[in-house]
């Protein structure tokens, strides 16, 4: 491994991170020998990869899910690799596999076949305590239509936001699918399953692009909370969030606003080239929203150190499109004024609709 420490992609896999977790956090002994195992397996996959090691003398006593080459192995008692892939040794034969190309996003980012999230061996719900979680749903699309629906967005990230799409590609590994319904997006990330994303199909590759800025943004802040304590604030106490209706403790606030202001910038950077007024619609209504939450967060936060230079670098990012928000008021003064309207009654029904809102 004093290899590795030289080769600094070896650990932009964040599923390395959250299988070592998944080992210490185990409810059973069974548990944890399984998520051992697929832990050891990646890590075999990795060192090969880089050409770090030739051969791996790795037992897989049984058919296993590989992330990394996202497909399932046979049971061997080693894996080399050759210019045209892995070979698993077994005692009767060597088989050949290669990663999966069909359902290869990026170069780097899988469209899962199967989810094998350590924390998910069950099929529950990561954050719903034992749960029943149907976490792997193709909602009636074929698995070809998803994984070109990911590429497109992918595209536009690159091509609108390449700063932001740098920003986020290090935080994703894989995407498993959750379902589809027309006109929403269900995506959904976990702070113990890091370069995971659960994500629905969406009704145009805009959406989806949206919804991968917004889902590894949170990955990313709560990658950030597991070193640092941001925020010295009572959960138990309520504001608004401009985002929601429901009221919401300040690091829910920040968790919005960190997320919401890199869709601001994808949004101001699709209108600014194209035009088209329902990205400016969408840009100028996360731009008046997320200017209420740094309103709240100015007056109410209790940051610690890391906690304000945080705040302060999303705030830099949220007045990088001042002078096009700017322009807006004057250019596209129709639209403003119809969304400043829907910002305030959405303000106003929190308001009547939450008794301890404090702001």
């Amino acid at each position: 491994m004093d290899k590795a420490r030289h080769i600094p992609e070896f650990f932009t896999k964040s599923y390395i991170i959250y299988l070592s977790n998944g080992i210490i956090d185990a409810a059973t002994q069974e548990q944890r020998k399984n998520i051992q195992e697929q832990l050891f397996l990646e890590l075999c996959i990795r060192l090969l990869q880089f050409e770090m090691v030739e051969r791996m003398q790795f037992f897989i006593p049984r058919e296993m899910f590989c992330l990394g080459l996202n497909r399932h192995v046979p049971p061997s008692k080693a894996i080399s690799r050759n210019e045209q892939g892995y070979l698993f040794h077994s005692e009767k034969s060597d088989l050949l596999l290669q990663r999966n190309e069909e359902c290869a996003v990026t170069e780097n980012v899988n469209f899962l076949v199967e989810d094998r999230n350590p924390y998910n061996i069950h099929n529950d719900h990561p954050e719903l305590k034992g749960q029943q979680f149907s976490s792997y749903d193709l909602g009636g699309v074929s698995r070809e239509k998803w994984v070109s629906q990911f590429r497109d967005a992918y595209a536009i990230m690159k091509e609108k936001v390449p700063l932001i799409y740098d920003e986020i590609c290090p935080f994703l590994d894989e995407i498993a699918p959750h379902g589809y319904a027309p006109g929403k997006q269900m995506s959904s990330t976990y702070s113990k399953s890091p370069g995971i994303l659960y994500l629905s199909y969406t009704d145009e590759a805009v959406m989806q692009a949206e919804a991968l800025i917004h889902e590894v943004h949170h990955t990313i802040f709560n990658i950030i909370l597991w070193k640092y304590k941001l925020l010295g604030n009572n959960d138990e106490l309520k504001y608004y969030s401009a985002y929601r209706r429901d009221a919401r403790h300040v690091r829910g606030c920040f968790i919005g606003l960190h997320a919401f202001v890199a869709v601001q910038n994808f949004y101001c950077a699709l209108a600014k080239s194209e035009r088209q007024i329902k990205a400016i619609d969408q840009f100028l209504t996360l731009y008046l929203k997320n200017k209420m939450v740094i309103d709240v967060l100015e007056k109410y936060a209790d940051f610690a150190q890391e906690g304000n230079m945080l705040f302060s670098d999303v705030c830099t990012n949220f007045h990088h499109d001042d002078s096009f928000f700017e322009e807006c008021t004057t250019t596209y003064a129709t639209i403003k004024k119809d969304v400043e309207g829907k910002v305030m009654a959405h303000f106003e029904a929190a308001k009547r609709e939450n008794a301890v809102l404090l702001h």
